[in-house]
């Protein structure tokens, strides 16, 4: 069982992260430095004899928030532990893109997120229709091999005039199967805030 987590992600979506997860700060160059060097200064310590451990991580996550900067991401969380004591390195990245076609007359969300993504699984989250693609890679780390999931969730912006796309990367998984379900329901906790009411007499 999880030590699960309540999380806003921006002002409109927030989420359950199973664990402990760290949000990372996007378009803030300094900001986002400033964290990512505390968090490899305490997930892998001082000593000496670690510095390459923490060369490594700390390009890895600098190479992340860029590329998240770089893309129309507006929330980068980052997981610590899936458990107290338990290391479970993830990543979850979360960007508004526009539809890749516009929906057909009399087409619901469902059949327009298949039409748009069609070698996509089908899900149907309490967010409504969801696409998710998976695929399971080798990936290097410090010269080492191992196998890296991703998984790349769609499904419709409040409105649905816009695409939400949720990628998650997991290195080193030992059973994607469970890690999907896992991910799964990480995607079926986020809901959406209700719009602020407006100020009287505007």
């Amino acid at each position: 069982m999880t030590d699960a987590r309540f999380t806003s992600l921006d002002e409109e979506l927030t989420i359950v992260f199973p664990g402990t997860w760290v949000m990372v700060p996007l378009h803030d160059e300094e900001a986002a430095r400033r964290r990512i060097q505390r968090l490899v200064t305490d997930r892998v310590g001082r000593a000496d004899r670690l510095a390459r451990v923490r060369r490594t991580a700390k390009t890895e996550l600098e190479r992340l928030v860029a590329l998240a900067d770089d893309s129309t991401a507006f929330a980068l969380a980052l997981s610590l532990e899936i458990l107290p004591g338990v290391p479970f390195p993830a990543s979850i990245v979360l960007s508004r893109e526009e539809w890749p076609t516009t929906p057909g007359p009399d087409e619901d969300l469902a059949t327009h997120l298949a039409r748009c993504f069609p070698d996509d699984t089908a899900l149907e989250l309490s967010i409504g229709p969801t696409r998710r693609r998976s695929v399971l890679r080798q990936t290097t780390y410090d010269e080492e091999s191992a196998p890296e999931l991703i998984a790349d969730y769609r499904f419709a912006a409040p409105g649905a005039e816009r695409v939400i796309h949720a990628r998650i990367n997991a290195p080193m998984v030992a059973d994607a199967e469970l890690y999907l379900e896992l991910f799964d329901a990480m995607i079926d906790s986020i809901s959406f805030r209700r719009p602020l009411a407006e100020p009287a007499g505007r």
